[in-house]
């Protein structure tokens, strides 16, 4: 029997929900009260995540906008859309964020959490259908959940108070996990300067690439070469499926095989590069940025292959791609970073020629 046709290249998609990879539905309680409470949880996350909340206008909708409009506000942007979205559209514009927190009044969410208030009794019964996960219970002005919210729920689901906001702050906080940090080393280049393989030179009585991925693993829940075609078998070889675009290619094709990851990358021809360095990025972290990165006093510019990228910057990337750039410093310059600043910035010093190379060997 012949195998089932595939049609569409099969490749890994983030796992997002409705709008973003977390989201939280809360729904039960009049709007205000809504978003008073998502005020009040989003300052206190606003650390951790880039948040946005969901919501619809009660008003008759009449008045739209013929055409679409963005306002410079000096302090923010307000941009008004006169066009429809699609499913597709509210993922591709939402992607820069990591929770949404929804007003499930009026849309269903990845998760919910309902709140028990008397005056919304009611509403809330009719709207069984959206709560197919939840995944706490917020009381208000009742004592207990209601009889059929309890049929949906476990023993162990979390019951809280409207006024303990932070519980409330600690529980989103543990439904929203940090992206997983995995490494990858850049080592399919060509190496047409050196005139021999820089993955493969001995700095450190190894193959420099190897040594790479010993400083990375201390840091990340796996380590990958980048390569410029994929080894048969071997998990630990990401190819280039971005061919022709060289470390831009190499970090989105890594991406392409996880997409919910971050990315640390490093190139192998770093030889004074450590784990000590490599270590700063990840407790310096800034999970509301694109990237977290040094700053190269030599060029005056972000270094982009030495960069924790966020799950974020996947989408950015690509979108640069689209414009026709293809260079990962540029994106760095032109996107929220975490930009770190050192005395010493000679771990940044990379070997592209035999010269560099025997001078690079003297000082590690």
């Amino acid at each position: 029997m012949k195998g089932k046709h595939q049609k569409h290249a099969k490749i890994a998609r983030p796992q997002l929900g409705e709008y973003v990879r977390h989201e939280i539905g809360l729904l039960g309680a009049p709007c205000g009260m809504i978003a008073e409470l998502v005020d009040q949880v989003g300052q206190r996350l606003a650390d951790r995540y880039r948040t946005i909340y969901i919501d619809a206008d009660h008003g008759s909708g009449e008045g739209q906008p013929v055409i679409s409009q963005l306002t410079d506000m000096i302090g923010y942007h307000q941009w008004t859309d006169s066009s429809s979205w699609s499913d597709f559209d509210h993922k591709i514009r939402l992607s820069s964020y990591d929770l949404a927190l929804v007003n499930g009044n009026h849309f269903h969410a990845k998760m919910q959490i309902p709140i028990i208030h008397s005056a919304k009794r009611d509403s809330l019964q009719r709207k069984l259908d959206r709560l197919d996960r939840i995944v706490a219970v917020i009381i208000d002005d009742v004592e207990s959940p209601y009889e059929f919210i309890s049929e949906h729920i476990g023993p162990e689901t979390p019951i809280l108070s409207i006024n303990d906001v932070d519980a409330i702050v600690d529980l989103i906080a543990s439904l929203a996990p940090p992206p997983v940090i995995r490494g990858l080393v850049l080592a399919g280049g060509q190496s047409q300067r050196m005139g021999t393989d820089k993955s493969q030179i001995d700095y450190h009585g190894l193959p420099q690439e190897q040594y790479m991925l010993e400083q990375l693993a201390p840091l990340c829940q796996s380590v990958s070469l980048s390569k410029r075609e994929s080894v048969k078998d071997d998990l630990t070889v990401i190819g280039d499926t971005f061919s022709g675009l060289g470390p831009y290619g190499a970090i989105l094709s890594a991406f392409r095989s996880d997409p919910d990851a971050a990315w640390l990358v490093t190139a192998c021809d770093q030889p004074l590069l450590s784990t000590v360095h490599l270590e700063r990025l990840v407790q310096q972290r800034d999970r509301t940025k694109v990237a977290t990165c040094y700053h190269n006093p030599d060029t005056g510019f972000p270094e982009p292959l030495i960069t924790l990228w966020e799950p974020r910057a996947y989408p950015r990337l690509l979108s640069f791609l689209a414009l026709g750039y293809s260079c990962p410093r540029k994106v760095l310059i032109n996107s929220d970073i975490q930009l770190l600043k050192v005395d010493d910035h000679s771990f940044m010093k990379n070997a592209n020629t035999p010269e560099e190379r025997d001078q690079l060997m003297q000082q590690k």
